[in-house]
């Protein structure tokens, strides 16, 4: 199952192997409209904070990484179901399945996202 702390790690990890620093990291994020301290990008790193899919999308932009890189999910189970089977008392398994909807509801707007850049959208108004 996908979590906050693979998607950090894989965001780390890509972020080193172009050798950029935490700090350029954040200079080129804000060279881009978005702005964000070394520090989150360090809690985003570690799993302690999750990333915006407006912020994840910039990420894959300054690191050149394709955004499907970073959100592979190769387990098939569900929390929910590994829980149950490994006979959780109802209050954990309400809790898993919580995050795992909130997972969910990530790995949606990605799907999103992924559409919203293959359609030309068109500014309502103009200047």
């Amino acid at each position: 199952m996908l979590t906050s702390e693979i998607i950090g790690g894989r965001i780390k990890d890509s972020r080193e192997e172009k050798k950029i620093s935490q700090q350029l990291m954040v200079d080129k994020l804000k060279d881009i409209g978005i702005s964000m301290s070394r520090e989150t990008l360090s809690k985003i790193e570690n799993g302690n904070r999750t990333v915006s899919a407006v912020e994840l999308k910039a990420i894959c932009l300054v690191l050149s990484v394709d955004i499907d890189i970073l959100l592979e999910d190769n387990e098939d189970d569900s929390l929910v179901t590994l829980f149950r089977q490994r006979n959780s008392n109802e209050d954990t398994i309400k809790g898993v399945e919580t995050i795992q909807d909130m997972i969910m509801s990530f790995m949606n707007q990605k799907k999103i996202m992924n559409a919203n850049n293959e359609t030309k959208v068109e500014p309502l108004w103009r200047s």
